[in-house]
């Protein structure tokens, strides 16, 4: 579970740094969510599928909601630190967005989980040690 976790944080970060210099663009960061859920399933030593499927929702729903956290934390500091926005935070803020986005990235990353636990059973099939 620490492993999921950490793996979730990690990427999270990842995607908004990266993301930062792709945003310009339509939706070129969204392959980050794919390969955060495909890495929060190889990183578990699980053979079996439903043991993946707690930890993939909980690792799913963290990267989601750092993502956006990271995401506006960005945007709000982009635009007090250089462009001299004086606007109070939370006054702009729209929960109903944050947690619509979130809940998209969650659900990408989700998918990309079973993408990585389809992989996992491919290759726990025909790469059997003996």
């Amino acid at each position: 579970m620490k492993k999921v976790i950490l793996v979730s944080i990690v990427f999270t970060i990842i995607s908004v740094i990266a993301g930062y210099f792709m945003f310009e663009g339509n939706w070129p960061f969204l392959p980050f969510p794919l390969v955060a859920g495909l890495f929060m399933t190889l990183v578990q030593k699980e053979k079996v599928s439903y043991k993946f499927l707690d930890k993939l929702v909980l690792g799913s729903l963290i990267f989601g909601f750092l993502t956006m956290f990271f995401i506006i934390c960005r945007m709000y500091f982009i635009a007090s630190l250089f462009y001299g926005a004086e606007y109070p935070f939370l006054h702009y803020f729209n929960y109903t967005d944050f947690l619509t986005l979130s809940l998209v990235f969650a659900f990408i990353s989700f998918m990309g989980g079973l993408v990585g636990i389809v992989f996992k059973g491919f290759y726990v099939l025909y790469f059997k040690k003996k």
